[in-house]
């Protein structure tokens, strides 16, 4: 083997291991809540102490594939939010943390799945319909998931089953529903 082939192999091979270990992110969403990143949509119209509500976001492996699980919020109080909301079956957006002025508001989000190799996909309709955020407060809209795969060999399928809920940050407590 010549050298320039084994240089190749070489960096081929550093490629392979350093691609191995990272994470996928999708879009530009920050994979983890506590990343300074992380951009909040400000619809609190200078309420004092406004509470903040964010959006769970997951990051993991699965049979060596990264994935990025997030939910985004879509809709508050009846109105869409700015280009949030599905655009297609690998095209979600949407905004991962919401600051309030204190009271009832109404709140729709998706849940999205992508993956390093391009596929996924996700579902809207999610959303808490009288939810009440006090001021001063943080909130986190989260997940629970079940897989299951049905159907004949060669021909099976997943099905991922999600519920949605909303926890008080601090205290854990459970709000919606």
């Amino acid at each position: 083997m010549d050298s320039m082939a084994f240089r190749l192999l070489g960096l081929t091979a550093i490629l392979l291991m350093t691609s191995a270990c990272s994470n996928h992110q999708y879009k530009t969403y920050v994979g983890s809540l506590d990343d300074p990143a992380i951009q909040v949509l400000d619809l609190s119209e200078g309420a004092a102490n406004a509470p903040i509500l964010y959006f769970d976001t997951r990051q993991f492996r699965e049979l060596g594939v990264p994935f990025h699980r997030l939910l985004l919020a879509v809709r508050v109080d009846g109105k869409q939010l700015p280009d949030a909301g599905k655009h297609s079956i690998l095209n979600y957006s949407g905004y991962q943390a919401l600051r309030l002025a204190p009271g009832e508001h109404s709140v729709e989000w998706c849940w999205v799945s992508m993956n390093k190799l391009g596929t996924g996909g996700g579902k809207c309709g999610f959303g808490a319909p009288a939810l009440n955020l006090e001021a001063g407060k943080h909130y986190l809209a989260t997940w629970s998931s079940s897989t299951s795969v049905t159907g004949l060999r060669g021909r099976e399928q997943m099905e991922i089953s999600v519920s949605s809920y909303v926890l008080e940050q601090g205290t854990n407590k459970q709000v919606f529903p």
